[in-house]
């Protein structure tokens, strides 16, 4: 899909994340690109079988002690990647994640990770 055309479709704004922010799918971890109150942008090493449908992850952040856990989410774009080491060939996916209903503690902790752990506009 067209990049500009994929953010005017978007309804709340993206920032990118501080290095070193992770979301776990299951046991698996993904390096957060950006977010937004509505959704997420990761990217996810293939060890096991991609998810699909809608899942739960985690978001967590160790420089701010910061966890938000059991986010249920929805896969609204899966494209291949290059892995951030040339030196390994694992598979790498980037995943558009659009987050389902969120609780008011989980919008009011989403909220909180934005503010203080992200770096600019995406």
């Amino acid at each position: 899909m067209d990049e500009k055309l994929d953010r005017e479709r978007r309804v709340k704004k993206r920032f990118r994340v501080k290095e070193g922010a992770l979301a776990f799918v299951g046991t698996v971890p993904g390096t957060i690109i950006d977010i937004s109150e509505a959704g997420i942008a990761l990217n996810y090493t293939v060890f096991e079988q991609k998810p699909e449908g809608r899942f739960r992850l985690d978001i967590f952040f160790e420089d701010d002690e910061f966890a938000l856990p059991d986010i249920e989410a929805e896969i609204v774009a899966d494209s291949q990647t290059m892995a951030e080491s040339g030196y390994i060939d694992v598979p790498v996916r980037r995943l558009g994640l659009r987050f389902c209903e969120l609780s008011d503690g989980q919008q009011d902790k989403l909220r909180y990770f934005i503010l203080h752990n992200t770096t600019s506009a995406a």
